[in-house]
């Protein structure tokens, strides 16, 4: 029996060496800091905490030391077994649980930093992360928007606690002794009561409501995570509940980052003569889109989709006995196949950090350098028997891309909601099935002078359609070209007149006569008097 202090120090609850009474202590601080009551539950602590840090953080213009007692406060009281020493001794039963830091306690609670550690610095495993999918649509994407997600998950019975197993004192395995004659044998195996845990507790199911809130802007496939919600363990941290935003395909517009795309057909007529068209946006402004006076609108560039998900893979000019020697050489490689070292450049030396804008190949091998396209053409020197392959300018098809769009009517940026992308309208122009030879020839005095204009004229009167073209020639130069035509039965002349034709039929009804590696008709029978064994092969001769 002790009488007096304990090795060391005093021990919790005594009043110090020599013994005496145990005094008071203040066990109702840290609930008092986080303003919540003594029966206050996790959950409870937790928002506190998270309504207080926001309010007192450093880099929010809160005061340092306020923060710092809130966090050692939270640190304590969302930690089971430090709570019920603090309700039990006071700041003095803590002994060496000093406080952390706070930054990074303020990090794991709002989405940085790790799970907590244990003792010895061995992070704490976690009980399994609940990810779920939540569909939202384009419109609260563009305005911003608040779900409510119930959930409900395990949770530790605070009132019955969590106690170590009796039956295997909290080891978790049992220990059998089994006499076998003269020797004895000890057995160990997995305690059946707490299921090897050493440790007896139950839980309970809890409905939560969570507030899932989507920002302005917010990318598709988003992750909105809600720290340690997930179901509870006595020897984990809990999880945490993870909603991965998925955006809904809409009717009208589509999108790409932060821009927005809607198609729309417009007549030959609004084309060339401008158009006028409504919209009703996202947040269900009316839109009144137009162009300017005198504005033509040309239908878009074959080959360019401007809705493509993948980048396109770089182009490349080739300059032929060129070489740019007083670029500094970042890598090389001991292979010429062009291929490889394009697959390289995008792969390899990408990942790395090198955006190479040239590379040299000479006979034996090849040499990449990181520089723009200015650098690499400002420096290139002839050399024999070396190429250069130089990074196209970006903007050369740059004049190919451009669209008719609404500036800044796209998306919000998801980092800067005041800052939006831009409306793209995707038009496709419908021309008219015919025209009456009345109106070709009114339209052809409106237009610019055609491209091609024939040498020669049908058979009869000239046809309608050159004495449209000729309307807009002035008289000399008509005359000349009507002189130069040939004579109306020139047989070396063929007039023919374009109809409508599948390309996909066409090419399909004449696959099975452009097979190569057999004759156009097959003879059935193999032997014949010519081929047959025994007699005379086929024999050619040149003429």
């Amino acid at each position: 029996m002790f009488f007096g202090g304990f090795p060391g120090g005093d021990f919790p609850g005594m009043g110090g060496k020599g013994g005496g009474r145990s005094k008071n202590v203040d066990n109702t601080k840290f609930y008092k800091l986080l303003e919540v009551d003594k029966s206050a539950g996790e959950s409870e602590v937790k928002k506190a905490y998270r309504r207080l840090a926001v309010k007192h953080h450093p880099d929010k213009g809160g005061d340092q030391e306020k923060f710092k007692e809130i966090t050692r406060a939270y640190e304590v009281l969302s930690d089971a077994d430090k709570r019920a020493k603090y309700d039990k001794f006071g700041e003095e039963g803590l002994d060496n649980d000093g406080p952390g830091d706070a930054s990074d306690i303020f990090e794991a609670f709002f989405g940085g930093g790790g799970g907590r550690r244990g003792g010895g610095g061995r992070r704490r495993q976690k009980t399994k992360d609940v990810v779920q999918n939540l569909k939202v649509t384009l419109e609260q994407m563009y305005g911003g928007f608040t779900k409510k997600m119930a959930i409900t998950r395990q949770v530790i019975d605070k009132k019955k606690g969590v106690q170590e197993c009796r039956e295997c004192d909290g080891r978790g395995v049992k220990v059998e002794v089994v006499r076998m004659g003269p020797m004895i044998q000890q057995m160990q195996s997995q305690c059946h009561s707490c299921g090897g845990q050493g440790k007896s507790f139950q839980t309970k199911q809890e409905r939560e409501v969570l507030e899932v809130h989507i920002q302005k802007g917010s990318p598709d496939g988003h992750k909105v995570t809600f720290k340690e919600m997930a179901d509870e363990h006595p020897d984990a941290d809990a999880g945490d509940v993870v909603f991965v935003l998925k955006q809904q395909e809409h009717a009208d517009f589509k999108r790409k980052g932060a821009d927005l795309y809607i198609e729309r057909k417009i007549s030959l007529v609004e084309a060339l003569c401008g158009f006028t068209m409504e919209l009703t946006h996202l947040d269900g402004r009316k839109l009144m889109i137009k162009t300017q006076p005198g504005e033509i609108v040309k239908p878009m560039s074959q080959g360019f989709d401007p809705l493509a998900s993948q980048e396109q893979k770089t182009e490349w000019e080739i300059i032929e006995d060129s070489d740019c020697p007083s670029v500094e050489n970042v890598a090389q490689a001991d292979t010429t196949d062009i291929d490889t070292l394009k697959k390289a450049c995008e792969t390899q030396l990408k990942r790395k950090g090198i955006d190479v804008g040239c590379f040299v190949v000479d006979g034996q091998r090849a040499y990449f350098k990181q520089c723009t396209r200015e650098e690499a053409i400002s420096a290139k020197k002839t050399r024999r028997g070396s190429t250069m392959y130089v990074v196209t300018d970006p903007d050369a098809k740059k004049s190919f891309r451009m669209m008719k769009a609404v500036k800044d009517e796209g998306m919000p940026t998801f980092k800067n909601p005041f800052v939006h992308g831009n409306l793209f309208l995707i038009l496709t122009i419908e021309f008219p099935d015919s025209l009456s030879p009345e109106n070709q020839k009114a339209m052809a005095k409106l237009l610019p002078p055609p491209l091609h204009v024939p040498k020669w004229q049908e058979d009869g009167n000239a046809a309608f359609s050159l004495a449209a073209r000729f309307a807009l020639i002035p008289l000399q130069k008509r005359q000349m070209q009507v002189d130069k035509a040939p004579p109306k039965d020139d047989q070396s002349v063929e007039i023919h007149t374009v109809t409508d034709i599948d390309p996909v039929q066409s090419f399909n009804s004449n696959k099975v006569n452009m097979s190569a590696g057999g004759e156009a008709y097959d003879d059935d029978e193999e032997d014949g008097p010519r081929g047959g064994p025994g007699g005379p092969g086929v024999q050619c001769h040149q003429q």
